[in-house]
């Protein structure tokens, strides 16, 4: 809406129900509507005859790497008659990114959209000064056992290690002794016309009790430290939750299907937040999408400073003050790209790139997306090098490059 308005104010139409979007498409003079395809789906549902469907209309999808490939989709290109179909994404779904389920003639962007009409990568929006590269950090938080050579056998004793207390421990210190740092803390500018330090982030995890296990410790640790930091918690149930590496599941607001444990500790996080904020919020279908668009406004104006997340926020939201992914949960293809692209928005001259701190080895999956969605050649743009590649010299394109310094009067 907002960005409909700079251009002209009253442009677009939105809702906040499938009643509203019903009077929407029902009124001659509306011209641009933004819905959801869930609301549109309910519209369909309970309209089985009528005439907008006869209607000339410009379907358009957003982030259309999501929630295109199954019955919504299928219906609503089937009940509107004449129709252009449009699907951006800067994630595209490519047969050999493509899932296993479901219609196999409507498993790629390509087959539910049509062919390319034009591509814009991110390599071209880099050059192009529209978002930052990218600089990751790999902190080994679990080694490998000695003789151990399966790696399915790793991977079923590797999620154990990752979820115990231990560890949790330890990687809630260790961003707490580098968030400062890596937020930029010491850096300040104007931020609606107040001056503020640094920047906020999101920490993305596997699964919800891991989300759990981890706004306990960050509270406790706070506590300890008598350290004043905002720290918030949003997930919601999934019936996808099992794979969530490479396609994140649909943001939803129906909390009755979260079990007790995980619906009654999020009830009391967002307590929590009430508490620090002076709102009114909790896991009921209403106040829980209210929850997620208060949330959603204070991490954009840099109020809080780091969100706990599983799948949400991890597509399609963009705050320009964030520029820090912590990450414990494993990412490929186009869902570690979306994720990584929440930090490289443009903002000022003291955001120069998206800091992305990875505590599982996401090196290959990294170099695999960038090469997809942009191009072999890409990451020597996409990704900065660390302080080691450039303090060791690195290679690249064949050849060992390294950096001259001067140190006192010689160089090196």
């Amino acid at each position: 809406m907002k960005e409909y308005d700079r251009f002209e104010k009253g442009a677009a139409n939105s809702n906040t129900s499938t009643r509203i979007l019903q009077k929407q498409l029902e009124d001659p003079n509306t011209r641009i509507i933004i819905t959801t395809i869930q609301k549109l789906d309910v519209f369909i549902g309970k309209n089985r005859s009528h005439d907008i469907y006869k209607q000339h209309m410009v379907l358009i999808f957003d982030e259309c790497h999501r929630s295109q490939f199954g019955e919504m989709h299928q219906k609503i290109i089937k009940t509107f008659r004449n129709y252009h179909i449009f699907g951006f994404t800067g994630t595209p779904i490519f047969a050999v990114n493509a899932g296993n389920n479901g219609n196999p003639f409507m498993r790629t962007t390509p087959q539910a959209f049509g062919d390319k009409l034009h591509t814009y990568t991110i390599v071209d929006a880099i050059n192009d000064g529209n978002v930052l590269p990218f600089l990751i950090d790999y902190v080994n938080t679990i080694q490998i056992g000695i003789g151990v050579k399966d790696k399915k056998v790793h991977a079923i004793d590797a999620e154990k290690a990752l979820s115990a207390s231990g560890r949790i421990r330890e990687v809630t210190k260790y961003i707490l002794e580098h968030f400062d740092q890596k937020t930029k803390r010491s850096s300040y500018y104007s931020l609606k016309g107040q001056r503020v330090a640094g920047f906020n982030s999101i920490f993305t995890v596997a699964s919800i009790p891991m989300a759990m296990k981890y706004y306990t410790e960050f509270k406790q640790q706070l506590e300890e430290r008598n350290r004043k930091l905002s720290v918030a918690i949003i997930f919601s149930f999934s019936a996808n939750e099992d794979d969530p590496e490479d396609v994140f599941p649909d943001e939803g607001f129906d909390n009755d299907k979260l079990d007790k444990t995980s619906r009654d500790f999020l009830d009391a996080a967002i307590a929590d937040y009430n508490q620090t904020f002076h709102v009114n919020f909790d896991t009921s279908a209403d106040k829980f999408q209210n929850y997620y668009k208060d949330l959603s406004l204070r991490v954009k104006n840099r109020e809080v400073d780091l969100v706990i997340v599983v799948n949400m926020f991890l597509t399609g939201f963009d705050a320009t003050t964030l520029n820090t992914l912590w990450v414990d949960k494993n990412l490929r293809q186009h869902g570690l790209l979306q994720a990584f692209s929440r930090t490289n928005r443009i903002l000022n001259s003291v955001k120069t790139f998206g800091n992305i701190i990875c505590f599982r080895d996401l090196k290959q999956e990294t170099d695999d997306a960038i090469a997809l969605f942009g191009d072999k050649e890409a990451s020597g743009l996409v990704l900065f090098k660390t302080y080691i590649d450039y303090y060791n010299g690195y290679e690249e394109k064949g050849k060992h490059m390294y950096v001259k310094y001067r140190t006192g009067s010689s160089t090196c």
